[in-house]
């Protein structure tokens, strides 16, 4: 499945919304036309085994990678990082999305008969000057392991973001969503 953030600069801030999904199995269809309360009910997989990251961003950027997949990693959801990009299952890329649609960050999942194997992160170069580097980070991986967007505005699945709203880690709810459904 494939998560798109799309920005739209206002004066309120940054909203972010979904594009559409990838021809991988689908469990939830989602896309900007999707009732929010179906959205949050969803869930799009779950991981049979660990998932390990690479951090393909380079250095000195804000998505700090590292970090969200810490704090995912509070949940229950076997999440940890590799240096060996042969062995990562999720890849985060500081690379513009390929959809096209002004997006700034998309997650694209593989996932079979519900279960997740993969996912690649694009984040747009954009948001490495921008202090929601890493919200962006903690959100795609957040669509990593399976979450959709939330209908709670305390949620960093949430869809709409302002840079006085941005988080930099999951909430105890978004935690807790996920363990109920990582495995």
């Amino acid at each position: 499945m494939k998560r798109t953030l799309v920005v739209a600069l206002a004066t309120v801030g940054l909203t972010l919304a979904t594009a559409g999904t990838s021809t991988a199995a689908k469990p939830l269809k989602t896309d900007s036309r999707t009732p929010a309360s179906a959205v949050a009910a969803g869930y799009w997989g779950h991981w049979l085994a660990p998932a390990l990251v690479y951090d393909a961003t380079g250095t000195g950027t804000t998505f700090k990678v590292s970090e969200a997949v810490s704090e995912w990693s509070k949940s229950g959801w076997k999440v940890s990082m590799t240096t060996d990009p042969t062995k990562a299952n999720i890849t985060v890329l500081k690379q513009d999305p390929t959809s096209g649609d002004g997006a700034i960050g998309s997650a694209d999942l593989t996932v079979s008969g519900g279960v997740i194997s993969g996912c690649t992160v694009r984040l747009s170069p954009v948001l490495a000057s921008m202090s929601l580097g890493e919200h962006a980070a903690s959100h795609e991986l957040g669509h990593c392991g399976g979450l959709p967007h939330s209908t709670s505005s305390k949620s960093i699945m949430y869809e709409t973001v302002s840079s006085n709203t941005a988080m930099v880690r999951p909430s105890g709810s978004d935690l807790k969503w996920m363990a109920k459904n990582v495995y």
